[in-house]
Parts: C-alpha cells; sequence; structure tokens
C-alpha cells in the first residue's frame, strides 16, 4: 500500500477566494467529526483548550476525520510537547489562544514548523507519515507547506503588541476571542458589545492587511446567516467558523421542545 499525505483543504480555499467553513467539538466522540464530514464542513477544530480530551482520543478524532476527508485542527495551549504529539499524531492546523507577544507567535511557529520556518525536532516515525512510510524530508517539506497556524488575539496586551505580532513570519490566520475581550474591556460576557467589535474590527483589518487570513465565529443559530456570511466575505474573511458542537446540538433540541410544547 502507497501512503500518501493528502493536500490541506484550507490552505486551498485561501488561494480560490471560497469560504472554507468549520466548527469547533468539545463533545469527546468521533462521531461528531464524522457528522461534521458528512454534513460538508471542511475542517472541524478540536478545542482540547476547554474539552476533557487526552492524546488516545485524538488520535482517533483525527482518524474519523481523515475517513470523512474534514481536515482536523486543534485549539491548544502553547506547549511544545502538547504540539508536537497532535502534530504527530496527524492534525493539520494548530490554532495556539492567549498569544500577547511577537515572542509567543514565534514559539508557536518554531513548535509546528521544521527549519528553516521554525525548529520542530524531527521524529523518525510518526503516525502522519505513514509510521516512516513518508521520508524525513518529503514529511518536513509537507509540513511546512500545508500544516497552519493560527493564533487568537484576546487582549489588551496582544492588541498593544499586534503589529509586531503580525510581522512574525509563518502565521497564517488570526482569530479573536470575544469572550476573553470582552472581559478584558470591561465588559465581561457581553460579546456583542461595541467596545468588543470595535476591537475585533481592528485586529482583523491589520491581519488583513498583513496577508493573514481571518477566522471569525458566526452565530449558526442567525435567521440572516447568510447575510451575515456574505458580510464577512466581503470583509475578507474566507475560513469561517460556525460555533460549537454543544450549542448547535442544545439549539437544535430546544427548537424540538418549542415546537411541541409552545
Amino acid at each position: 500500500m502507497v501512503y500518501v499525505l493528502n493536500d490541506n483543504k484550507v490552505k486551498k480555499a485561501l488561494k480560490t477566494g471560497d469560504i472554507s467553513p468549520g466548527i469547533y467539538t468539545s463533545i469527546p466522540s468521533p462521531t461528531i467529526i464524522e457528522l461534521a464530514g458528512l454534513a460538508g464542513f471542511e475542517w472541524i477544530r478540536l478545542d482540547w483548550a476547554h474539552a476533557p480530551f487526552d492524546l488516545f482520543a485524538i488520535e482517533h478524532f483525527i482518524r474519523a476525520a481523515e475517513v470523512h476527508g474534514i481536515i482536523p485542527f486543534i485549539r491548544l495551549e502553547l506547549d511544545e510537547q502538547k504540539i508536537a504529539n497532535v502534530l504527530e499524531s496527524g492534525v493539520m492546523g494548530v490554532i495556539v489562544p492567549d498569544i500577547e507577544t511577537a515572542a509567543d507567535a514565534q514559539a508557536v511557529v518554531n513548535a509546528v514548523k521544521f527549519s528553516p520556518v521554525g525548529n520542530r525536532g524531527m521524529f523518525s516515525s510518526p503516525r502522519k507519515s505513514g509510521y516512516g512510510e513518508i521520508k524525513g524530508e518529503d514529511f518536513k517539506k509537507w509540513t511546512n507547506e500545508e500544516v497552519m497556524i493560527g493564533i487568537q488575539i484576546e487582549n489588551l496586551q496582544a492588541i498593544e503588541n499586534l503589529d509586531e505580532i503580525l510581522n512574525v513570519e509563518g502565521i497564517d490566520m488570526i482569530l479573536s476571542g470575544r469572550g476573553d475581550l470582552s472581559n478584558a474591556l470591561g465588559v465581561p460576557g457581553q460579546r456583542n458589545h461595541q467596545l468588543v467589535l470595535e476591537a475585533e474590527e481592528k485586529i482583523f483589518e491589520k491581519a488583513l492587511k498583513k496577508g493573514r487570513a481571518i477566522s471569525p465565529q458566526l452565530d449558526s443559530t442567525d435567521e440572516n446567516l447568510n447575510e451575515v456570511v456574505k458580510e464577512w466575505q466581503e470583509k475578507g474573511a474566507k475560513i469561517i467558523t460556525f460555533g460549537h458542537d454543544s450549542s448547535i446540538i442544545k439549539h437544535a433540541f430546544s427548537k424540538i421542545i418549542s415546537k411541541i410544547k409552545p
């Protein structure tokens, strides 16, 4: 059997200008990932930052994603060892929250990419290389070309250092974090407060000017979702997050109950 490394369809979407839709998952089940893939989502972001996952489960989630043609991303803390573990298992995108300085951003790049982009260590037979079927040189080239890096800008220090952060080479995507931004701006929990929206707009505008992709998170239950998506497209967004699996499922359940118990 010939083992082949697949291209990152999210990176392709950035080049073609198409929307690449995805969701977060915090429910520890491969079934959620399979359902997302069958529905037509192009990527799924494993939310290890807020979910009860472990490395054994994450590897099974990645297998489910590969079977159903959905690109596996993961959100996790800035931990070099954990990042190496999930990359060797097969994630194709790493999202790190709470980035505050250019040094933080560079540390993410160093952990994800091989030289000359970063300084990640080389393991001879990780799962993602077919346990060594892919030669180290080819695996290194594929990783540096196809694995994506995203960082979240979610506090005042990060906004203050944004220009320096955006100058770090190797960052593909910028995300905000409205929950943390609202707390930092003194309006905790008010994700749609004007101060939060203005801060996010500033973050995304600067990111786009620097040639970085942006990934807004939209409310998939919004009755005007089509219009909202078009607005974000016009702003330059291509990688769009449509919420968390738990929130989506909860909304679907509530909608059923509201119909039978008005």
